[in-house]
């Protein structure tokens, strides 16, 4: 059985890892719709991102005070595989796991 955490272990241990700077505003409309989102008081925040067909994603920031930002903006990285049908669709059933509890 998949959880997160081993979603996020493999896509980073097989996955291209992709550091972009993006301004504020940027990284604040990329995060309206992020599948599990993890936000905590520090500062840090990672999600996971699905484009069909194209490739599945795990992203993170940190603008905790160690973290990589400025006043322009922050660092955000993601480490990106190959599309997997079946890894997409464990994500989206984590998701809906996620929204029953709730």
């Amino acid at each position: 059985m998949h959880t997160r955490s081993s979603i996020q272990k493999h896509i980073v241990q097989n996955g291209e890892k992709v550091s972009r700077w993006r301004t504020w505003t940027e990284v604040k409309e990329r995060q309206l719709t992020p599948l599990l989102q993890e936000s905590f008081p520090s500062g840090y925040s990672n999600w996971f991102a699905v484009v069909k067909g194209h490739s599945i994603w795990w992203i993170y920031t940190d603008t905790s005070d160690g973290g990589v930002w400025s006043s322009q903006g922050m660092a955000v990285t993601g480490f990106r595989i190959e599309y997997d049908e079946s890894l997409a669709q464990k994500l989206y059933e984590l998701v809906y796991e996620h929204i029953v509890k709730k």
